[in-house]
């Protein structure tokens, strides 16, 4: 409070930041054909503004902490000998950097989703930017801690402020950056770390599937993508596999290919006997897809399987199609009806947004992949196999201990993880010890 200008700047910062990006980024088409003006529907920077402003959280979170300790040093040198708590030091920097965070955090959601017309989600982008916020304060007093000089410590802001647009899988997909450190299966290592992937996904996801026009038919779209994708992609790749092995089943010079088209369908056929449908179709010949097994009665009964799956999603989309159907003509009896529902598309759902969700300019739909095949259309639809949080980018819902919760929670709680185990750093001086180790084996040489 005594220092009056810190103050100022820090509760202008956010909210002055807020209106230029939102402002900047609030487009609409000025064709004279469109009549409505602005709607968040056709603004196709949506999801730019989610992912700046989750970076706009972490710029000013680490910034505002960098400082915090290393100003204090010749106070904390002088006051060693009293033995104060160390704990009680930084829980009071955190019990200032914390309620200044969601000062900030709030200004900020209030005045960029307004100017935006992101309605109904205030607390939901208040709750992840302040999560963000918090996380970066303490990564901002852990190197404020370590390093020994200011200059040292701004310079390294941008070292890590750049890793979370790189490596957050938002600029750049995590299946396009090198093969080396990448992989089309899942989120690589160091994208599991990046604070900016857990809150952009979060909000992406919420954004998406909770607005209120699309929470309505969120179920039936989901249905019909699973449908869509397993009766014109997946099928039709494992049918290909099939009519391969009839081919050549006995056929010396293609083992190689046999083995590996073998072993994808004994991989496929395993899981989709664990999903829904495996309650339905059964397939009694999963023990016979080996080489030395497979015989004209097992290739028979993958062609029959395959048939009656694809009869099967036929079915569900059509049942998801019809009550989608259904549902909209409920809600369009009257022209004031239709009118009140295509406003509320123009003002809740975002085109964009749902282009990205859906990866729908994805030209490799699906891949082959050591052994497996993966769905690499419609990700916002896809619930990831893995029991224990790991999940592809844009999962809806994410699985802990054998139950699905929404991605929105459970990455605001790895956040907030996250943001506990920079404290256990901190508090145990974890990076400073290591830095100190490493100083004194140089200066020993």
């Amino acid at each position: 409070l005594a220092n009056t200008q810190y103050l100022v700047i820090n509760l202008l910062e956010a909210p002055f930041l807020a209106f230029l990006l939102a402002y900047i980024i609030k487009y609409y088409n000025v064709n004279v054909g469109n009549e409505l003006g602005y709607t968040l529907s056709e603004n196709s920077n949506l999801p730019v503004f989610i992912f700046m402003s989750v970076i706009v959280a972490l710029f000013i979170g680490l910034t505002v902490s960098a400082e915090e300790i290393i100003k204090d040093r010749k106070i904390l040198k002088r006051e060693k000998f009293l033995n104060l708590s160390w704990s009680s030091y930084l829980f009071s920097k955190i019990a200032v950097q914390f309620s200044l965070s969601a000062i900030q955090a709030f200004l900020f959601v209030i005045i960029g989703n307004s100017i935006m017309e992101i309605r109904g989600m205030y607390f939901e982008y208040w709750l992840v930017m302040f999560s963000a916020w918090c996380a970066a304060n303490i990564m901002g007093l852990v190197i404020s801690d370590s390093f020994k000089t200011v200059i040292t410590i701004y310079i390294l802001i941008p070292f890590l402020i750049i890793p979370q647009l790189i490596l957050s899988g938002i600029i750049v997909k995590f299946e396009k950056l090198n093969p080396k450190i990448s992989n089309p299966k899942n989120i690589p290592i160091y994208g599991e770390i990046i604070t900016a992937r857990w809150a952009y996904e979060a909000l992406a996801v919420y954004q998406y599937k909770e607005n209120k026009y699309e929470e309505q038919f969120y179920g039936y779209d989901k249905a019909m993508s699973i449908s869509d994708f397993k009766k014109n992609y997946w099928i039709r790749t494992l049918n290909n596999k099939v009519a391969f092995i009839e081919r050549n089943f006995d056929n010396a010079e293609r083992v190689e290919e046999l083995k590996q088209n073998l072993e994808v369908l004994r991989n496929e056929i395993r899981k989709e006997l664990d999903s829904e449908s495996g309650r339905i179709v059964k397939f009694e010949y999963l023990d016979h897809l080996y080489f030395d097994k497979i015989n004209e009665e097992a290739i028979q009964a993958l062609k029959n399987y395959f048939d009656i799956l694809n009869k099967y999603y036929i079915k569900l989309y059509n049942k998801a199609n019809g009550l989608k159907d259904k549902a909209i003509s409920s809600l369009q009896k009257t022209p004031e009806d239709r009118e009140n529902f295509m406003r509320m598309k123009q003002r809740y759902y975002n085109d964009n947004l749902s282009e990205l969700l859906r990866n729908s300019n994805e030209i490799n739909r699906i891949i082959e992949y050591k052994g497996e095949l993966y769905q690499k259309i419609d990700p916002v639809f896809l619930d990831p196999h893995n029991k224990f949080i790991k999940a592809h980018f844009y999962a809806p819902r994410k699985q802990f201990l054998g139950n699905y919760y929404d991605t929105f929670w459970v990455n605001t709680i790895v956040i907030w993880v996250m943001t506990i185990i920079l404290f256990f750093i901190l508090r145990y001086r974890l990076l400073r010890k290591l830095l100190d180790y490493f100083e004194e084996k140089q200066f020993k040489r």
